[in-house]
């Protein structure tokens, strides 16, 4: 990763590798990835190749909540730790936002940190726009997209990347 065109000192000279390693969430990454895993349940045993089909078992959702200083890393690095654990390869890994311009603004900075193109590997999706792909793998979105997305038929084609 190259240094960024970034406006402090510590920005242009350090590469966004560098700059990930001194977020608090950094410090965190295996203490974090340990709850998600202790709260993974029943998906945890199944390979993606082995998932058996729309199970009651692994629709139960466990939420972990995670709280941090604002720029600690929660949004853009904890994306990431998931994805660099391989949850990827179980479905997509979402990100809500409260805003449309934030929900682009995350997908760009987490796409320049994963050095892939935005709407490839990392995309978003927002009220009339969708930059997402076959590849993507982490996808933010403005809250009221999710909100949708667990409202609607739970038969639809429209929902089985999220299964």
């Amino acid at each position: 990763m190259k240094a960024q065109k970034g406006s402090s000192k510590f920005a242009k000279e350090k590469t966004l590798k560098q700059q990930r390693q001194y977020l608090p969430a950094f410090a965190s990454r295996e203490d974090l990835l340990k709850i998600v895993r202790e709260n993974q349940g029943e998906l945890s045993l199944f390979s993606r190749s082995r998932l058996p089909q729309r199970t009651d078992r692994l629709r139960t959702i466990t939420v972990v909540v995670v709280i941090g200083e604002t720029g600690s890393g929660k949004t853009t690095q904890l994306t990431q730790f998931l994805h660099e654990e391989g949850y990827s390869n179980f479905g997509l890994i979402g990100c809500t936002q409260p805003r449309r311009v934030a929900a682009m603004s995350v997908a760009q900075r987490v796409s320049e940190e994963m050095e892939c193109e935005l709407g490839a590997e990392v995309g978003y999706s927002i009220r009339f726009e969708d930059c997402t792909s076959e590849k993507t793998v982490i996808k933010c979105e403005f809250s009221l997209v999710l909100f949708h997305l667990t409202t609607c038929d739970s038969h639809s084609d429209t929902n089985d990347r999220y299964d």
